[in-house]
């Protein structure tokens, strides 16, 4: 926990004397001490001086004596809390692993086991029965971690087996909790057994194995377990229990509830040396993990257990190489685990799985060590193996042949110090020739069965699109450097083969490298236009070209052009106009690209619109046939309300030398779209012609009125003048709790979204215009249910001061409505909003901007703060319904960092302390603490 600079100073001031600075990591830790010796939290003593009124933040290091009694009072009733609630918490029932078997039986009807004996198999264990961990454990764990951080950092400093006990792979057994006792467990005194047998006689029976080694359910005989296996133990209940309870062979089960603990003690070359208490499910090896495992000189492989006057040795890499149960790594009460100096530590590098150090018994000899590494790697050497050793005071290196030693005609026993190294080949392979390109095989060839440059060939299979007369040979001198040889293709016209070398490479050419290609297309008014390849010697007719591309449109303009690029000069280009009909002979040669063109790019037709009051607008190609009444017709005709004498065409008058101008004609038209005038009217290009609606035409326009009316739902407007109080009385009226705020009008027309308004004065100054709105179409009218609540949102206030821990209060415009950060109250009558704020929300803070005060009404009406000159603020009565909600101001923040940026701590620490207490009382208030 990370306590505060200002609540350390302040606890520090009421409970010690410390002449140091207020930032220093003295005070912290003394504050941290003195808080968690009593049980407490940072977050729980200032919440609880919050709920006293005491905010340290705000108070002056100087006015520290004043809250001294208070402060105290407070930790002290903490602690005495915290005391309450521990002795009042029952003890925790203690893990328990269920290990279920069944058991072969043959059981006679019996009678049932007592309550008592139900009772005693309830498996509710006293906290007194659980393992705890010692302080020697503890200090073992940590040592622990430390040796693994160690081992990580350095890799190469311990050798093979040590990381067993340091790379968490061994878990320490506590207790039951997270293992399952296996059937080779010795089952001993305080192991704590559970029988379950739920067939014709269904009991429950949990016993903890007595120092005379048995149990004894009840109206049954000792069944003596001490010194067995958990097997020999499950035929054994089974057996004793079939004489008195009926069951079948799957209807019992024996498990380990607790199991016994066992002192260990740990010396030598170990993390952390001393005696341990842990489960006696843990095996030796997991007993050395609490240790912290060997240290870096610690053998793993003469690792001695000492019981009584017997001692019996584990060599960690028989375990590891084998570990089929042969090993015995149980433990008894009292057991001594020692271990002690490796002696035979050997270095093995090179072509090995595994290279590191090992330790090695006398008789082993290198083939041991090569297996302990696992085994050789596929790239090793089997001409050499190297030594280096002490010998007579000074370093020397040996030198064997492995396949000798891996034979036995040669045997090695490596000695303390040896560093033996084995070598990788790195003679890289040089019997190979590569072939690249034209080829379907390509790639690389053993040079002994295509020393041929033919047999290369043969394998690799040029493609028929290879260039045969010749081909190229990149061949590798010793100096690194490329010779390029071109060589005849082999088997052609009698050339002869060629021999190939080492590390040749061999690259056949694609016979199109060696063309000049150019394309031909053809594009515009035919079915498949076309681009393709060509050589430069070849040609295409016009009319092949365009037979090729499907054939020439119907919309074909008669006349074409070639494009033609001059490829000895690309940026030279030739027009050429052809005439499809008499030039379809002429060639298209390389480069060349046909452009068919559009007949119907060279007309103007001109377009006619109708738009408007019609069913389906129309965009039609003018043609002189038509007239208004086939236009009309085409668009659907006329929608609901359309002006028939009201058929308006604005023509776009266009001159080759003056600007163009739009005359606007006015037609009429009968029922049936015939025109009625002018009669000599004729459509022309680019006519517009627009159908007008009936002057004020429209549907029926509608409001929709909800909330607490007499009648809510949809009512039709009688005129364009029809205002919100004559809605109201259409809907029969207000109810009796109707808001007289609460009144919400939303408005779609243009988006314009809710309006505010006060359905007091609507009602009231009916003639009013700006009380008593005109309703639009589509107006959406809610009133609300009165409403005897205000809302205070937090953001200026104190509020946040007083809220529980974990209740989180955010002081941010963004969050400003946020539910979570307002306080809702009963309304107190039409009260300033300052009096709703310092009686409900604590006050302002001293950050609150109070001219931004404001007050929302349900009818999102907003009334603001006046202020005027000396300070004069004129607040904002409170309605029912209305929230209250002001900003902070961003001065008075800047301005109150700065002023706590300019305290001095330590001046100001140093004279609270002087003028607080003497160094004498201030002893005697902690000695009765």
């Amino acid at each position: 926990m990370r306590i505060s600079r200002r609540l350390v100073v302040f606890i520090l001031s009421l409970v010690t004397v410390v002449a140091v600075s207020a930032q220093s990591a003295a005070m912290l830790q003394m504050a941290s001490a003195e808080l968690q010796k009593r049980g407490l939290s940072e977050a729980e003593v200032q919440t609880r001086l919050l709920e006293k009124g005491i905010d340290v933040n705000s108070i002056s290091p100087a006015d520290y004596p004043k809250y001294q009694s208070q402060v105290m009072s407070v930790i002290n009733e903490l602690e005495a809390e915290k005391k309450s609630s521990s002795s009042a918490t029952p003890a925790a029932t203690a893990p328990v692993v269920v290990v279920q078997t069944s058991v072969p039986a043959q059981g006679t009807p019996a009678q049932g086991t007592s309550a008592s004996a139900q009772a005693a198999g309830s498996g509710i264990i006293s906290a007194s029965d659980i393992p705890v961990n010692t302080v020697a454990e503890a200090e073992a764990e940590a040592s622990q971690r430390v040796i693994q951080a160690e081992s990580a950092d350095s890799p190469g400093r311990n050798i093979y087996g040590h990381s067993l006990f340091t790379d968490k792979t061994l878990d320490v057994f506590r207790t039951t909790d997270g293992a399952q006792a296996p059937d080779t467990y010795i089952l001993g005194e305080g192991d704590e057994i559970h029988v379950s047998i739920f067939g014709s006689s269904q009991t429950e029976i949990q016993q903890r194995i007595t120092s005379e080694g048995f149990i004894q359910p009840t109206g049954a005989a000792k069944i003596y377990l001490k010194g067995l296996t958990l097997a020999q133990a499950r035929e054994t209940v089974r057996n004793n229990l079939s004489s008195y309870y009926s069951f079948r062979p799957d209807q019992i089960a024996v498990t380990i509830v607790t199991a016994r603990t066992l002192m260990v003690n740990i010396f030598g070359e170990v993390g952390v040396s001393g005696g341990f208490t842990i489960s006696a499910l843990n095996s030796a090896f997991n007993a050395l993990a609490a240790a912290g495992g060997p240290t870096a000189i610690g053998s793993v492989r003469n690792i001695q257990i000492i019981r009584g006057n017997v001692t019996r040795s584990l060599d960690l890499y028989a375990f590891m190489q084998k570990p089929d149960g042969k090993v015995k790594l149980d433990l008894q009460n009292n057991d001594v685990i020692y271990v002690p100096v490796a002696k035979n530590i050997v270095t093995i590098s090179g072509g090995v799985l595994r290279p590191m150090r090992y330790e090695m018994l006398q008789e082993e000899d290198l083939r041991t060590l090569i297996e302990y590494a696992g085994g050789l790697r596929s790239d090793v050497n089997y001409d050499f193996v190297q030594i280096e050793r002490y010998v007579s005071g000074e370093k020397k290196l040996l030198e064997y042949t492995l396949s000798d030693v891996l034979s036995g005609a040669t045997s090695i026993k490596p000695l303390n110090g040896d560093i033996i190294r084995l070598r990788s080949i790195s003679k890289p392979m040089d019997k190979y020739v590569d072939i690249e390109g034209a080829v379907y095989y390509g790639g690389r060839y053993d040079l002994e069965k295509n020393s041929s440059l033919q047999a290369l060939l043969s394998g690799a299979k040029p493609t028929f699109t290879a260039k045969t007369d010749f081909l190229f040979v990149e061949r590798t001198r010793p100096d690194r450097t490329t010779e390029y040889l071109t060589i005849p293709f082999p088997g052609v016209n009698g050339n002869p083969d060629f021999t190939l070398q080492e590390r040749d490479v061999v690259r056949v050419l694609e016979l199109s490298e060696y063309r000049d290609i150019e394309t031909i297309s053809v594009n515009g008014q035919v079915r498949q236009p076309f681009t393709r390849n060509f050589a430069l010697n070849d040609r295409m007719t016009i009319s092949q070209a365009i037979e090729y591309a499907g054939g020439l449109k119907e919309s074909v303009y008669p006349v074409a052009y070639i494009f033609r690029r001059d490829l000895k000069n690309p940026s030279k280009m030739d027009y050429i106009s052809i005439d499809l009909d008499r030039d379809g002979k002429k060639q298209l040669q390389p480069g060349d690209r046909l452009n068919i063109y559009d007949n119907s790019t060279y007309t103007n037709m001109g377009e006619v619109s109708v738009l408007g009051a019609v069913k389906n607008t129309l965009k039609i190609t003018f043609n002189q046939n038509l007239n208004i009444h086939d236009l009309l017709t085409m668009a659907g005709g006329f929608d609901v309300g359309a002006a028939y004498d009201r058929v308006e065409v604005f023509r776009l008058k266009i001159s080759n030398t003056e600007t163009p101008q739009m005359e606007r004609i006015t037609l009429r038209v009968d029922s049936l779209y015939n025109l009625v005038s002018p009669v000599d009217f004729q459509v022309s290009p680019y006519d517009h012609i627009v159908v007008r609606l009936t002057p004020d035409f429209n549907m029926g326009r509608t409001v929709q009125v909800s909330g607490r009316v007499r009648y809510p739902g949809i009512y039709a407007l009688e005129n364009n003048e029809t205002k919100f109080s004559e809605v109201i009385e259409m809907a029969g009226g207000l109810l009796d709790d109707a808001d007289p705020y609460g009144a919400q009008l939303f408005r779609s027309y243009r988006n314009r979204g809710y309006v505010s308004l006060n359905l007091k004065q609507a009602v009231t100054n009916r003639s009013s215009m700006r009380d008593n709105p005109i309703m639009m179409d589509q107006d959406v009218i809610d009133i609300s249910r009165r409403e005897n609540t205000v809302a205070i949102y937090s953001v200026g206030t104190r509020m946040s001061q007083y809220v529980a821990e974990g209740y989180t209060y955010t002081d941010s415009t963004a969050s400003l409505y946020n539910s979570q950060n307002r306080k809702i109250i009963v309304y107190q009558g039409s009260r300033k909003a300052s009096w709703y704020i310092r009686n409900y929300a604590g006050g302002f803070l001293k950050t609150a901007d109070k001219n931004s005060l404001t007050v929302t009404y349900p009818n999102n009406q907003m009334v603001g703060t006046r202020h005027y000159i000396f300070g004069i603020r004129k607040y904002p009565q409170v309605k029912p319904g209305a929230a209250i909600t002001m900003a902070l101001s961003p001065d008075k923040i800047e301005r109150q960092e700065r002023d706590k940026e300019k305290i001095d701590w330590d001046a100001q620490l140093s004279k609270g302390l002087t003028t607080l207490i003497s160094t004498i009382s201030l002893i005697a208030i902690i000695t009765k603490l």
